[in-house]
Parts: structure tokens; sequence; C-alpha cells
């Protein structure tokens, strides 16, 4: 009886995923520029696949569907892969490594997240890859998986393409009947988010370069889902998520700055990935976070703490991604630093001074990587 339920809901998850909408194509190249095949890309919420089948028959080895383990295993180069639905986990062989988004089913067939071609492939191979979102290509280089090939990986940085305008979303916090924190004089948090991304935005336009979205630019409510696929779907550089800080205690008070915690958020899995850096653009997101820490502090002289916790607004962001919490709107003092005439336009101007920086070591490192 177990055997027929796993079965059943394994050809379940087949049937729901149908609605899964073939977006574009990846065009895989040799180091020598010939063509070896095409990738579909699948969209799932927001979120790039490919099919594990197409990455089979383009790369060789042998497939092997276990539908009662709920997994597809492949053997490549002499190595064993294996892909469980809804785990963001891949084996290859004794080892783990950890994908932006777990499998799933689409269009009847086993997928991953695009990254996997990063993480995964790339490792299976021993080769770097070089994945092109602007021009839709992956290339197979003939230079080794090294230690530095690694780190890139893992950092997602293996884009020969540097975008050019770099693209940074800015995502005001809350909104619609969804209002945050709020004062004792009744100042709303989603009414502060929305006016300070919406000047970050216009001083940060000033600038050639850069292009800047808003997840919403009025008062209305979005999901944490509906943020993070509006900020892939625009194809961004990087995500910063703007709020305020609530607490019954007045000890609390000043800005902090959050970035994704992997451990954390792999807890609630069975499996231990012994990892450090899992989420492949968590070096990314420190940086980022350090720049906005160290011009903030110039302005908020308390608080400036690095944390990092398991964030809703990164779960699926294919992008570095930072959370900053400007001010407690429960404690006096930050109230009074609130109600400064210039607060919204100097915070304003830290925060695009920050994303300007962040923007301009990454045009710097990926220049670098691609000169090597």
């Amino acid at each position: 009886m177990k055997a027929t339920a796993a079965i059943i809901s394994f050809l379940l998850a087949i049937v729901i995923s149908l609605n899964a909408v073939a977006q574009s194509s990846l065009d895989v190249y040799s180091n020598g520029g010939d063509k070896i095949g095409t990738l579909k890309i699948l969209d799932n919420q927001g979120t790039e696949y490919v099919l594990v089948e197409e990455i089979s028959k383009i790369f060789g080895g042998t497939r092997q569907n276990q539908p009662l383990l709920r997994r597809v295993t492949l053997i490549m180069m002499e190595k064993r892969i294996v892909v469980t639905l809804d785990r963001n986990q891949v084996k290859i062989n004794d080892n783990e490594y950890a994908l932006s988004k777990p499998s799933a089913n689409l269009s009847g067939k086993m997928a991953v997240p695009i990254d996997f071609l990063l993480k995964i492939l790339t490792r299976v191979l021993g080769k770097r890859v070089i994945l092109d979102l602007e021009g839709w290509t992956l290339e197979i280089t003939d230079k080794p998986f090294d230690k530095q090939a690694e780190r890139e990986a893992d950092l997602g940085i293996t884009s020969r393409v540097s975008r050019s305008p770099f693209r940074m979303i800015i995502d005001p916090g809350h909104g619609g009947f969804d209002v945050g924190a709020r004062s004792k004089t009744g100042t709303l948090e989603k009414d502060l988010t929305l006016e300070v991304a919406q000047k970050t935005k216009e001083l940060l336009e000033e600038n050639e370069g850069i292009e800047v979205f808003l997840t919403r630019n009025e008062d209305r409510f979005l999901t944490p889902e509906e943020r993070v696929n509006t900020a892939n779907n625009l194809r961004g550089n990087a995500l910063l998520s703007i709020h305020f800080n609530w607490s019954p205690s007045q000890n609390s008070q000043g800005f902090n700055v959050f970035i994704n915690s992997d451990q954390i958020h792999m807890a609630s899995d069975t499996s231990t990935v012994s990892m450090s850096g899992a989420d492949m653009f968590t070096g990314q997101s420190k940086r980022f976070a350090g720049e906005i820490k160290s011009r903030l502090s110039g302005i908020i002289s308390t608080g400036g703490k690095d944390k990092a916790a398991p964030l809703t607004i990164t779960n699926g962001l294919f992008m570095p991604g930072v959370l900053v919490e400007l001010l407690y709107l429960s404690n006096s003092k930050d109230l009074d630093i609130l109600s400064g005439s210039d607060f919204v336009n100097t915070v304003a101007a830290s925060l695009s001074e920050s994303i300007l920086a962040f923007s301009r070591a990454v045009a710097s490192q990926k220049a670098s990587l691609e000169n090597d």
C-alpha cells in the first residue's frame, strides 16, 4: 500500500506541474564553438528550470527514473548524481550541494533550477562553464574546475556578460492591508518604506549604467513570492528590501542589516549539508550588506548589526539579496531621527551610494574573471 501511495503521489505531482510554460531556450556550445544541443528553459513560479532528461541527453551518461524513491539518478563521467523531488540538495557521489530552489516535476518530467548548471554540471564535467543569461548560451570551456572555479560557481558569477546596465530591484516592505510596524504617533511602516524606496530610485536614476525597479510603487499588498518573482523576471543584479522595526523594549534602536542564512534554512531538512556558502549568492550578499552598513553607520549611530536569518524575501531569489531595517518605530530616540526634516533624503542618499559601490564592485570582479 505504501508503494502504491508513493507512485500515486509522484504521478499526481507530475499532473499538477503541467502548467509550466517554456519561456526560452539555452543553446549549449563546446569550447570549440560547436553547438552541441539546446536546453528548454521552463518557468516555475518565477524561477527558471531545466529538464534533467535534456541535460542527460546533451552531456551523455545514463538516467534512471525511480518513482518509488521520488528521484532520478544520473551516471555521468563516472559520477553518480541523485536528484530528489522537492529537495534543493543534489548528491554527487557522497557529497551534497544546495541549489537555489527544490527540484520539481514540470511538464511531466523532473526539472532542476538553472543554477544546477553552475553548481552541479561543472563539478561533474570537471570544467568551467560560462552561463550567459543575456545571450541565452552555455559554453563548456577548456579551463579546469579548480578551487577558483568552484568559488565562482558557488557565487554565481560565471556569466560572461556583465549586464549593462546594472539592474537594481528595490523592495518597499509591506503595503496594502499589511501596514507593518506602527509608531505611537500613527506613522506606518508601509508608508515609510515606499517613500524611502522612491527617493532612492530617484537618486540612482541620476547615474548612467543603472536601471532601478520597485516591486511596488503604490500602496498595495504583495506576497513574498510575488516580490521574488518580480525581481527574478526583471533579471535583477541585486535586491534591497527596505523595512523599519518595532520592539516592546526601549533598548532596541538603530538599524540592522540582514542576509539569508543557509544553515538556519536547512535546519528544517533531515539531511546535513557540510558545505559553507551553500547559497550561491552568499558572498555577494555579504559584500552588499557591508556597503550598506558602512554608510548607514554615518547617519544612524546605533544598531548596525550584521545578522543572518532565514529570509522569506530571498527564498528562490536568483541574485544577491539584503534586507535592511532602518529604525525602530517603537523607540523614542529613533523617532526623533525619523522626524528630522531631511531624514528620507539622507538615508536614501546613503542607500543609493551603497548600491552604486556594490554595482562597481560586481562589475570589477566580473571583468577580472573574464580577463583571466
